[in-house]
């Protein structure tokens, strides 16, 4: 786990030409390139040596030793979201090799893939773009496909679809459950699987729009929510944003305390002990509409006590405590479902579909194995279906899977499943569809300093240029230009779904062991 507000499950991945520098990011729901931290936003300060802040921020990236490097100018990040919260920051923008693992994991490496490189303390790690679309620096006439699109364009072994599942994972459960994500479908073994489809946001910088109908609690007869809102999904911002009052009923339920200098909410060891003993659960009620069809997502309270570099600069919290992932949001274009919510639900993003699934996270153990299932395109059919429609989920279960796991550093497990005319009538007999399962290796982080950002006031180039948002019409612009292009049937390839669930090494400052043992 990384970060300087979770910690979080990070992905390795790796990056440049000549010796892959090996660096470990978040995944970016609304991005269409991959942020990396440069050097430049770890200057040293007496606060925290440059490794140590390397260390925190998931490897830096040495854009100068790469020999595939290719600059192309200076930014604002595409925030379009985050910036609502104050998260926003400017790029170094370019081109490089990257690898969805590190060397020896097997997995694919493109090359000119969109980078950013940040210096920004406002998002500590690095992010993997997610999002499909193309990016456009000085006009539209120019778009850039992204990873996921170079992905699903790939001549050998294709994504099956423009299509991803997430979930944060549960670092206070024990044993700890790693993130997950996989490329091209999902893990059928972490949610709760349910009918219920979310269409994608009319504005395409906020594709992912939920009601929120409801917040229960079963510490409370009292509804946490007092009218419906409608909040948006992101998974670069950490903590979930929240009406006034809604926070001051958490305040109340769970006996936090709210410092005004960091604008952050506590809880203290002995209130903290106190709702071990309680074991509460929040359940947060979301649909597609303010009114309708809804699924509870179950957030219980090992999922709100996170570790954070700002708790001794709480004067109410006793040494030891937490920091509790809401936020006071000002107005309504504030709210916000960060990636603490992404603790317990379950996100599949389908871009060839517009549409999502949000669901209830599930914690499998160690020894369950991974049940990779792919989204499959717009117009070819479910492979068990009888029927002539194209079902819309697309996405029943491998037929035939064999895994087999090997050592590099943490556990990759590679997930070979056999797909015997399933994707077309026409594919040949005996080709195989791979599904690699990538873990991260995170470094122990002993540091709970922020960097110091009055330090951090170096140049990465010329003028301020806007980045330009994707396309318009998703459907249309992700086919921007002939090397984009790809035929929804996919012909005499292999297919390969990626799932890259997160491993960890430990905080050292954590004590998330002691604490869940007490909840049984």
């Amino acid at each position: 786990r990384d970060g300087d507000d979770g910690p979080w499950s990070t992905f390795r991945i790796g990056v440049g030409g000549g010796q892959q520098q090996q660096i470990r990011v978040l995944p970016a729901s609304d991005q269409s390139a991959t942020w990396l931290v440069l050097p430049e936003g770890c200057p040293g300060t007496s606060l925290m040596s440059t490794e140590e802040c390397e260390k925190l921020r998931g490897g830096l990236y040495m854009r100068n030793t790469s020999s595939t490097w290719k600059e192309f100018g200076q930014y604002e990040l595409n925030t379009y979201l985050e910036s609502r919260v104050g998260y926003d920051g400017e790029g170094l923008y370019g081109f490089d090799a990257l690898s969805l693992g590190w060397t020896g994991d097997g997995m694919p490496t493109l090359d000119n893939q969109s980078i950013a490189g940040i210096i920004t303390n406002n998002f500590t790690l690095g992010s993997l773009a997610l999002n499909p679309r193309p990016i456009n620096f000085t006009t539209y006439n120019t778009p850039i496909p992204s990873l996921l699109q170079n992905l699903r364009n790939a001549n050998d072994t294709p994504i099956p679809s423009l299509s991803w599942s997430y979930t944060a994972g549960a670092y206070n459960l024990a044993p700890k459950v790693f993130g997950s994500l996989v490329l091209g479908g999902y893990d059928r073994t972490r949610f709760e699987p349910n009918e219920l489809v979310f269409p994608f946001g009319a504005d395409i910088s906020l594709d992912f729009q939920v009601a929120l109908q409801q917040i229960t609690s079963n510490v409370t007869n009292n509804s946490l929510l007092s009218t419906p809102i409608i909040s948006y999904i992101s998974t670069l911002v950490p903590d979930i944003w929240l009406p006034l009052d809604v926070c001051a009923a958490f305040q109340r339920a769970f006996g936090l305390s709210y410092n005004n200098n960091t604008e952050a909410f506590y809880v203290n060891s002995s209130q903290h002990a106190l709702n071990l003993a309680s074991n509460p659960v929040v359940s947060f009620h979301v649909g597609p509409e303010i009114n309708g069809n809804s699924t509870p997502i179950r957030m219980p309270y090992f999922n709100f006590y996170l570790a954070d570099k700002d708790v001794g600069a709480d004067q109410n919290s006793e040494e030891g405590g937490f920091r509790f992932p809401i936020r006071r949001a000002a107005k309504d274009t504030q709210f916000i479902l960060g990636r603490a919510f992404l603790q317990s639900a379950h996100l599949s993003a389908d871009f060839e579909r517009n549409t999502f699934n949000l669901s209830q996270a599930l914690y499998p153990s160690s020894s369950t194995k991974e049940n990779i299932v792919p989204i499959l395109p717009p117009g070819l059919l479910n492979p068990d279906s009888n029927s002539g429609a194209d079902d819309p989920s697309s996405s029943n279960k491998l037929s035939t899977g064999v895994i087999a796991g090997i050592a590099v550093g943490g556990v990759v497990v590679l997930a070979i499943v056999v797909t015997i005319a399933f994707l077309i009538q026409r594919r040949r007999k005996g080709k195989k569809a791979k599904a690699h399962e990538l873990e991260d290796t995170d470094v122990q982080n002993t540091m709970s300093h922020e960097v110091d950002g009055d330090h951090v006031k170096h140049e990465l180039g010329g003028g301020l240029k806007h980045e330009l948002a994707g396309d318009t019409d998703p459907k249309v612009e992700l086919c921007a230009s002939k090397e984009q292009e790809k035929p929804v049937e996919i012909a005499d390839t292999q297919v390969e779904v990626y799932e890259l669930p997160a491993h960890e090494k430990r905080y050292a400052e954590m004590e998330g062991e002691g604490h869940v043992k007490e909840m049984g």
